[in-house]
């Protein structure tokens, strides 16, 4: 999975790109910079983020990225 598949995830889930932003806590800016692709490499900061916005742990966000399903 990638990142920008893991934003479109969390704006399922939020039901916008500006509620999945702040439910991650980090600016709407940066989020669809996430989304589009445009940030390639984020951050362990920004990656935290986006765990928190699923209300996951970060362990399971890097799970995904690397390509498990993440189910826990």
């Amino acid at each position: 999975m990638t990142v920008p598949q893991l934003t479109e995830e969390l704006v399922r889930m939020h039901g916008s790109a500006n509620a999945a932003a702040r439910a991650c806590e980090m600016p709407e800016g940066t989020f669809h910079r996430l989304r589009s692709g445009e940030r390639k490499d984020p951050r362990l900061r920004t990656l935290r983020h986006l765990a928190r916005g699923f209300g996951k742990p970060l362990s399971w966000v890097a799970a995904r990225l690397e390509g498990g399903n993440g189910s826990n």
